[in-house]
């Protein structure tokens, strides 16, 4: 009898590390890292064993910016090097530690007392307890935390996959504010010369005050509107310099002149809405979430009325010297409390998941539907400017050029054609923009995150026909 405790820690210790032998060492990264790969066609790296020092120099990100910046190429250094993003990967650690204590039962109790009768031999009580609730539920308990540790992995793929589309758009937003503010240069340095054309026209007489302002207004507005495209432009390079992580940002960034070729066609809506519920890492969430709930029902209550139900050993030794030993067992009476508040709870959370899962099951569809229309207008929007609007301005800039050589059109007709062109290609360079987002945000619904809807501010500038100049008044072309 007196091995009896030393039995008993013996069990309550193979128990222990029976439950932790299941948690992954790697905190589930190699997990994340497939389902990123999936998912985006990008590797990310951590490794949790690396002290975390602050960013000391772009030394290490420089090099990869020396060839031209693909979109690809800004999503795998932002992967690599942006700190949200890898504070956002740290969740893992916190989910395997989270994993590790529903694998691991509650500390075995050791109580005493020593009596002092005076005699030689003092008296002694001792106890060896341990929480009975915990050995029962044991494998429920191992069971919801490797459920929930699932549900974290998918939401921090989720997230990284979400960081990626944002990296995506934002490059798309460079990519275009580049070109946007060069053809308003291009739009100012009319304005600039048609201004100077008036005060040499104006000198001579052969216009009045009234068409001189008018110039000079428009050619401030044009300077407004250059200064406003170049705030644009400052902030889509920071908000790219941010997502990569760099520090210096004055850092080089070599990116194409113009956008990819359209794709030959796009993707059909029926083999997408089949693809989509599987794929969505939302849905996968959910599913996850409902089964982390269904799990936890069971002993929801039972756990809250025996939590204090506890099994183990008394050893006792008298003060005439003779001793026993024997179990001990504490029970709670359930007079008070019977479970029913935390029983409640885990019923409302399972309801709450099986309607959110129902409710996603049934957005997913409408969400890809969506942003399958946007992109099919986008393209068509891009398709139509570029072989309809734009070859016609250019015609007509052509044209207005061989009349003004004849001496049939002025100078100020001129300038329009010219500006008018310039505002057809800046249109073009939106569309094929906003193609490029529509195609991430079609992604981003068929993973069931939320890239489509991020940073819609700051590209309103950059896209909102800031061209000014192609409403003169033909009366001047008569002075």
């Amino acid at each position: 009898m007196r091995c009896a405790p030393l039995r008993f820690a013996l069990l309550v210790g193979a128990i222990v590390l029976g439950g932790c032998a299941s948690v992954p060492p790697d905190s589930g990264f190699g997990d994340v890292h497939q389902a990123v790969a999936d998912q985006t066609g990008q590797s990310i790296a951590w490794n949790p064993k690396e002290p975390v020092g602050s960013p000391a120099s772009d030394d290490a990100i420089l090099p990869l910016l020396k060839d031209e910046l693909t979109a690809d190429r800004a999503v795998q250094i932002a992967l690599t090097n942006n700190r949200d993003l890898l504070a956002t990967i740290e969740q893992l650690g916190i989910a395997r530690a989270d994993f590790l204590a529903a694998s691991t039962i509650r500390n075995p109790i050791l109580d005493g007392e020593i009596r002092f009768p005076g005699g030689v031999e003092y008296p002694f009580e001792l106890g060896l307890t341990q929480s009975l609730i915990d050995l029962l539920q044991l494998r429920t308990r191992r069971a919801v935390g490797a459920a929930a540790f699932e549900a974290a992995k998918s939401r921090v793929t989720g997230a990284v996959v979400n960081f990626a589309g944002e990296v995506r758009i934002d490059y798309f937003d460079v990519q275009a504010s580049r070109q946007i503010l060069a053809r308003q240069r291009i739009i100012a340095e009319a304005a600039r010369l048609s201004v100077e054309i008036a005060m040499r026209q104006h000198t001579a007489g052969n216009i009045s005050d009234l068409d001189l302002e008018s110039e000079q207004a428009l050619y401030e507005q044009a300077k407004l509107d250059l200064a406003r495209v170049e705030l644009s432009a400052l902030k889509a390079r920071e908000r790219l310099i941010i997502d990569l992580g760099l520090l210096d940002a004055a850092a080089e960034l070599e990116l194409p002149n113009g956008f990819d070729q359209l794709p030959e066609n796009e993707p059909q809506l029926e083999d997408l809405e089949a693809t989509a519920i599987e794929r969505r890492i939302d849905v996968r969430l959910a599913r996850q979430e409902l089964e982390v709930a269904s799990l936890a029902l069971p002993a929801a209550a039972r756990s809250e009325v025996l939590e204090e139900l506890s099994l183990g050993v008394h050893h006792e030794r008298e003060p005439e010297g003779s001793s026993n030993t024997g179990p001990a067992l504490e029970i709670p009476i359930p007079i008070f409390n019977r479970g029913a508040a935390r029983r409640e709870r885990a019923i409302a959370t399972m309801r709450a998941a099986q309607q959110r899962l129902a409710a996603l099951t049934v957005n997913a569809r409408s969400e890809v539907r969506i942003a399958r229309e946007e992109l099919v207008e986008a393209r068509a929007r891009a398709e139509y400017l570029r072989d309809v609007v734009v070859p016609r301005r250019q015609r007509i800039l052509y044209l207005t050029q061989l009349e003004y050589n004849a001496m049939l059109r002025g100078v100020y007709q001129l300038i329009e054609a010219k500006q008018s062109e310039a505002s057809a290609q800046h249109d073009y360079v939106v569309a094929q923009r906003d193609y490029w987002v529509a195609r991430t945000g079609l992604d981003a619904a068929m993973s069931g995150v939320s890239a489509f809807a991020v940073r819609d501010e700051g590209r309103d500038a950059a896209g909102s026909g800031l061209f000014i100049g192609a409403n003169r008044s033909e009366s001047k072309e008569n002075h």
